[in-house]
């Protein structure tokens, strides 16, 4: 047995993902509630029709529950369910869903919302992003179960069934190691396969390969190419222009009889011989000449600019290597850097295929060796498989007799496969749990179970037998003390602390001998505001749980012995518990 704090007092101490607060807003007939939870168990008691249900809705509802506008309370626009949950970074399970979806944890907490509206589009909001349905599903399925909701409980889903069994049986790290090689084994069949493909179809796509291999290798195109060709012929386009424009430049600047050299030079003389007389041309003819040299520096430079030969001959060239370069990103639907790239990988398919008969016999060899393990590994996972699954349905079943279930049996089917070719990752076993209500009766899957009070007390019983195996965090029991009482009900509440050891426990009950048991006590009553339902519900204080209890023992006749009645119960339950903790 385990249970928080272990370590101080012998227990085991199990990583959990706790709910410690529900906020609920405009659901049903509640217009605005919050709740604290602390771990252990908590129980709801209330008169029947008080709203003890609703709470169950709530949580439904942020474990991806359908929604309804029917939920949404009278004269509001949009109701909303909140849950702030802590969880233990070593709780695997729902700290990989965090990590998947990006969550990053506040103080060890996350908080769940969602909301529900008028037009029928709610939203859901994990760690303040929107998220999901199917997140929020995968999520909360790690976190909370839910008995009495078919769809929200784990146990009823034969796929995790496996999973369960394996936690249970202490197998989890052999499960990854011959997970890990099944990838191996899938991977290099799956090379294997494509390199086994026909003769004809290899041969046909060497050839293939080889023509455009050659295609590639004649046309040579380099990167970068293609611009440049654009370039050049933009420049050749340009050349008699600009050969033009510099002849006529340098004819007007220097060589013609009359250029702009030949004036400043000229007017530079003349200037030359009056500024002896006149010393204020001086600057004048010093800006002239400073002129004259820029221009026979112009000339200069004109002279030597390099026009490119545009013979057609060139254009041609560069106009039929524009044209292959075009044809060919449109052939093998690549730009024309990339042609390079293309040839590369090209080659070097052709030679795996060259290759691939000798590749082939090594992976024959390397396949039919790990085959060996997987077969060997797979049948040690399923011994071990059938031993704890003897053991899981021999504990859950004494739970099922104590439950009022006298000739009930829970049967774990362990169905193995050994052909390697139809295994699946985690070996060759599909396991289902199913149950036998009666002598004679064939066993049934969890799911076809019609009692909501029998499902209920079922998956106490599996709860119990797995109780410090359990990913599940926190399970929620309602109906579980349906159609029971006496010896049966205290055998229920005996289960549900000893759950409430490990993990966090909420449970809806009508019974005093359950309520008695709890760590926390909420009461759920029903009063009218202005012509208005509402819920209330209130944490009782001990004075208040003595009181509550003795109403369910008597109904509305509470009398000092009912009393006295009610507090013999919490004290035999307190020291129960203490009991089992020691």
């Amino acid at each position: 047995m385990c249970y928080r704090g272990g370590s101080d007092s012998g227990g085991i101490t199990v990583s959990l993902a706790m709910l410690t607060t529900l906020v609920i807003k405009d659901f049903a007939i509640i217009s605005e509630l919050e709740l604290t939870f602390d771990g252990g168990m908590s129980v709801l008691t209330g008169e029947t029709g008080a709203g003890k249900s609703i709470i169950v809705s709530a949580l439904t509802l942020l474990l991806g529950g359908k929604s309804s506008t029917d939920l949404i309370r009278n004269g509001a626009d949009e109701a909303s369910v909140e849950g702030l949950f802590t969880v233990d970074r070593h709780h695997a399970p729902t700290m990989a869903m965090l990590s998947a979806i990006g969550i990053d944890l506040d103080d060890d907490e996350f908080v769940v919302r969602r909301t529900i509206t008028r037009k029928g589009r709610g939203k859901i909001f994990i760690g303040g992003t929107l998220q999901s349905l199917t997140t929020l599903r995968n999520l909360m399925r790690t976190v909370i179960d839910i008995s009495g909701q078919h769809e929200h409980v784990s146990l009823l889903d034969a796929a995790r069934h496996r999973a369960i069994l394996d936690k249970f049986a202490g197998i989890e790290p052999d499960v990854e190691a011959f997970s890990a090689l099944f990838a191996t084994y899938t991977q290099l069949r799956r090379e294997r396969d494509a390199l086994a493909a026909s003769l004809d179809e290899r041969t046909k796509r060497l050839g293939f390969l080889d023509y455009q291999i050659e295609e590639l290798e004649n046309a040579a195109v380099k990167a970068g190419e293609a611009e440049s060709t654009i370039e050049e012929l933009k420049r050749l386009s340009n050349s008699d222009a600009l050969e033009r424009a510099i002849e006529s430049s340098v004819m007007a600047l220097y060589d013609d009889d009359a250029s702009l050299v030949s004036a400043l030079s000229q007017q530079i003389t003349e200037l030359s011989k009056l500024r002896k007389n006149a010393r204020e041309l001086n600057d004048v003819v010093e800006t002239l000449k400073t002129a004259y040299h820029a221009i026979e520096d112009a000339v200069h430079d004109l002279r030597h600019i390099h026009v490119d030969d545009a013979s057609p001959e060139r254009i041609a060239y560069l106009q039929d290597r524009l044209s292959l370069i075009d044809k060919l990103e449109r052939k093998y639907r690549v730009k024309a850097d990339e042609l390079p790239i293309l040839q590369d990988s090209l080659v070097a398919e052709r030679s795996a295929l060259v290759l691939s008969d000798e590749r082939i016999d090594t992976l024959d060899k390397e396949i039919a060796q790990i085959a060996q393990k997987l077969i060997a590994k797979s049948a040690e996972l399923s011994a071990a498989r059938q031993k704890a699954a003897q053991i899981l349905s021999h504990e859950a079943t004494q739970g099922l007799h104590l439950l009022a279930m006298e000739n009930a049996a829970l049967e774990i089917v362990c169905q193995t496969n050994t052909d390697l070719k139809t295994m699946h990752a985690t070996g060759g076993d599909e396991i289902e749990f199913l149950l036998s209500s009666n002598p004679g009766e064939p066993p049934r899957p969890l799911a076809k179970i019609a009692s909501g009070g029998e499902l209920s007390r079922v998956l106490l019983a599996i709860k119990r037998a797995i109780v410090d195996k359990d990913d599940v965090a926190c399970y929620v029991f309602d109906e579980v003390d349906t159609g029971i009482g006496g010896l049966t009900a205290a055998h229920v509440a005996q289960m549900l602390k000893e759950v409430s050891l490990c993990h966090q426990v909420l449970c809806i009950t009508h019974l005093a001998s359950i309520a008695s048991y709890a760590d926390a006590h909420f009461k759920v009553s029903k009063y009218v505001v202005n012509e208005r339902t509402q819920s209330r519900i209130t944490r009782l204080t001990e004075s208040e749980r003595v009181e509550e209890i003795a109403r369910m023992l008597g109904g509305t006749s509470i009398t000092d012995k009912t009393m006295a009645h009610a507090a013999e119960m919490i004290e035999q339950a307190k020291g129960l518990n203490e009991g089992a903790k020691s």
